[in-house]
């Protein structure tokens, strides 16, 4: 598959040139501008970027070792395929960490975190009455940021994006269609903070990323897993 414009525009400075066209493709698979199961092509990717094949190829491996691609002896690189099984398992594991990151935000946050919350949130409910898909996933990520800073611990903060990247493999294609619901959990979920309520904290934000599951899967269409 030929890499969109979007996807090839322009290599950030810095860092080695595998891992910045590692960093350019993921980016791709996770926003769906590569569809699950299509073939990427070394020779375009390459072409695309103004480079050889071999940087690109190192890439290449740095994704299937990351999940995001399969190399087949061969045949070539595909690009990995939704499945629901892990759809559930992932949102699982999401709403486990979510829970903690917010029970410890509740009682660590300071009037900083909370504005930046807040900003977040509004920033949230403007892209959702617009359906922006692109504004509302940046929004929310914004959102997750000052939490999980609020939370103080790195720990947690590290599981919490590894697994915010995976989801978003599987609620980009959806993203406008969940912004009304984003808002409520995100609204329920700043009262709760504000309140300094751990454990009703804590509750609330397992229940948003659950449901977030539930939605994902019922507004993708049935071909887009491969299960």
């Amino acid at each position: 598959m030929t890499p969109s414009a979007s996807a090839t525009a322009g290599l950030p400075i810095g860092g080695s040139l595998p891992a910045q066209i590692f960093g350019r493709l993921e980016e791709a698979i996770i926003e769906g501008e590569f569809s699950p199961g299509s073939r990427l092509r070394a020779d375009a990717i390459a072409q695309a970027y103004g480079v050889s094949r071999i940087p690109v190829r190192e890439a290449f491996s740095a994704l299937a070792e990351s999940g995001w691609v399969e190399i087949r002896p061969r045949y070539g690189v595909y690009v990995r395929r939704r499945s629901r099984e892990e759809l559930t398992e992932l949102f699982e594991a999401r709403a486990g960490i979510e829970q903690e990151i917010a029970r410890l935000a509740a009682a660590r946050r300071t009037e900083r975190d909370l504005e930046t919350l807040r900003d977040a949130l509004a920033r949230s409910r403007a892209a959702a009455a617009e359906r922006d898909a692109d504004a509302l996933t940046t929004a929310a990520a914004d959102y997750n940021m000052a939490l999980r800073a609020g939370a103080k611990n790195a720990v947690l903060q590290g599981l919490s994006l590894h697994l915010e990247k995976r989801a978003r493999f599987y609620f980009s294609p959806v993203a406008a269609l969940l912004g009304d619901s984003w808002v409520v959990g995100q609204e329920r979920l700043v009262r709760l903070l504000e309140a300094g309520d751990v454990d009703g904290a804590g509750a609330s934000a397992r229940r948003h990323i659950l449901e977030t599951g539930s939605d994902v899967e019922g507004l993708l269409d049935s071909a887009a897993f491969s299960d």
